[in-house]
């Protein structure tokens, strides 16, 4: 697959989950969930945003790619440690609203992580980033 299409496609998918846990938030009925869930599904609308305008802002392929990957690494970050923060003790919910989260954010994770693998297989890296 294309580096440009898999990019593409990884934003419209976190486009997605921004609006997802954005929905999570108005039918969650946890004070501190609710809270959570917006911030998140606000901050990776923004992230996806941001992404797009500096992937578009760059003529240079290379700087395209280095965007796509700072972008990826951002999300899989962010997405990690949602993962990590929603099995916290200090967080009271239902099972199901658990599992439906932790999935998103582990579909988060192996989009950014193939993003990344195939940055890599081009000659990027974080460090080169």
């Amino acid at each position: 697959m294309n580096l440009n299409n898999l990019f593409t496609y990884y934003l419209i998918v976190n486009f997605l989950m921004s609006i997802a846990y954005i929905s999570l938030y108005i039918a969650d009925i946890a004070y501190f969930v609710k809270i959570y869930n917006l911030t998140y599904g606000v901050l990776v609308l923004f992230l996806c945003i941001w992404g797009v305008i500096r992937y578009l802002r760059n003529n240079n392929m290379e700087d395209k790619t280095r965007a796509g990957v700072q972008f990826s690494w951002l999300i899989v970050s962010f997405a990690l440690g949602y993962i990590s923060i929603i099995y916290a003790p200090v967080l009271y919910t239902t099972p199901s609203i658990v599992a439906i989260e932790s999935l998103m954010s582990i579909i988060q994770a192996v989009w950014g992580a193939s993003l990344l693998y195939l940055a890599y297989r081009r000659g990027y890296s974080i460090i080169k980033v």
